[in-house]
């Protein structure tokens, strides 16, 4: 079977590695610093069941059938590594400043065939104890999931490992080498590397890659700060979610509060006025969370498509070279169904007609 080089570790590199693999491919990782440790690691692990019936309908497919796969690879991962990703359905509360918002929240998610319900104060009150009184509304998502990012990355890398994939750290490829409508080549900070199939997954790399093949795709950094709390004991069990921001309880006790949204380039810190917010945010929503022990903060540089869509399918003109790139705030949840679809494409499968619409300049 054609040996595959992906370029990018994190968690679509990764699971299309697995995947790939298990498909009979020989699968080489590449990425320029330490696999899985970018935009990947740096997520809470919110994972939905499903997406709402405004986003475009291929949106719609990818989330739903990554919904479909999620507990499916969490138990293969498991089985073969003996590592837990913390894959959990939890459920998931969104809030509102409106109720006419929360409404009309609850009607889009229903257009999308996920089963969702409108909460009083009550209701709130039973799923999440400690919120403050003056929450009176919200919608509550049952079948909401989440997972533990740098245990799901560890079991990947792990089953890459042991199912023979070859993954290379401090890799950068400084070159994509053409000849004849294909890729020849890939020049790296390590030296020449062949295949016969090149998958891009460098995230908000993989604009600048592709540009020096000549293909524009339009993906940039979009900064994200986290915090990360410590209590003695879950407060509650859902995430808890507002607009972008969030927050997500763990089973041992930790509390990530997420995530800003920052068009700053490749600058990757954390700022006093970033934290603070949602450090604000979350003592606001939550009264008693300021008693709680501060463990760390982080960011991520998250891949951000203008056009509202990843790149997903083969670069235009030429024939073994391939993208996926581009999710944004979904690179984590919609990776299963990603990986698969990338896996489909490789092998010249048929694909659904409805992931046309994630082609780079013309279908896939």
């Amino acid at each position: 079977m054609d040996q595959v080089i992906i370029i990018g570790g994190g968690v679509i590199g990764l699971t299309a590695a697995y995947e790939l693999c298990q498909a009979g491919f020989r699968v080489r990782v590449l990425d320029q610093a330490e696999p899985g440790q970018e935009a990947s690691w740096a997520g809470a692990g919110m994972i939905p069941p499903g997406a709402p019936g405004s986003q475009p309908v291929v949106l719609q497919q990818l989330a739903t059938e990554s919904t479909q796969l999620w507990s499916e690879l969490s138990e293969r991962l498991r089985e073969e590594t003996g590592i837990d990703n913390g894959y959990r359905v939890c459920g998931a509360v969104h809030l509102a400043t409106a109720f006419e918002s929360l409404v009309a929240q609850q009607a889009d998610w229903q257009a999308g065939g996920v089963d969702v319900e409108l909460l009083d104060h009550a209701a709130v009150r039973g799923l999440i104890p400690p919120i403050t009184e003056s929450v009176s509304h919200a919608i509550h998502l049952p079948r909401a999931a989440q997972v533990r990012n740098p245990w799901h990355l560890l079991a990947l890398r792990t089953a890459c490992e042991r199912s023979g994939v070859e993954i290379l750290a401090q890799h950068a490829v400084r070159e994509i080498v053409v000849n004849q409508g294909r890729v020849s080549k890939l020049k790296t900070t390590h030296g020449v590397f062949r295949g016969q199939q090149i998958l891009v997954t460098a995230g908000a790399w993989s604009a600048d890659l592709l540009d020096s093949v000549g293909c524009s795709i339009d993906i940039g950094p979009v900064r994200g700060q986290i915090v990360l709390l410590k209590s003695d004991q879950p407060l509650f069990r859902v995430t808890l979610e507002q607009g972008p921001r969030y927050l997500v309880m763990r089973e041992d006790g930790h509390v990530l509060i997420g995530s800003t949204e920052e068009w700053v380039g490749f600058e990757k810190r954390n700022t006093v006025a970033g934290i603070a917010g949602l450090c604000q945010f979350a003592s606001e929503l939550i009264p008693g969370l300021d008693d709680l022990t501060l463990q760390r903060c982080w960011s991520g540089l998250r891949p951000h498509a203008p056009r509202g869509l990843p790149y997903v399918g083969q670069v235009p003109g030429l024939k073994n070279l391939f993208v996926a790139a581009g999710h944004f705030r979904a690179g984590l949840s919609n990776s299963p169904a990603t990986a698969r679809l990338i896996c489909d494409l490789l092998l010249g499968r048929e694909v659904n007609p409805v992931y046309k619409a994630l082609g780079v300049g013309r279908p896939l």
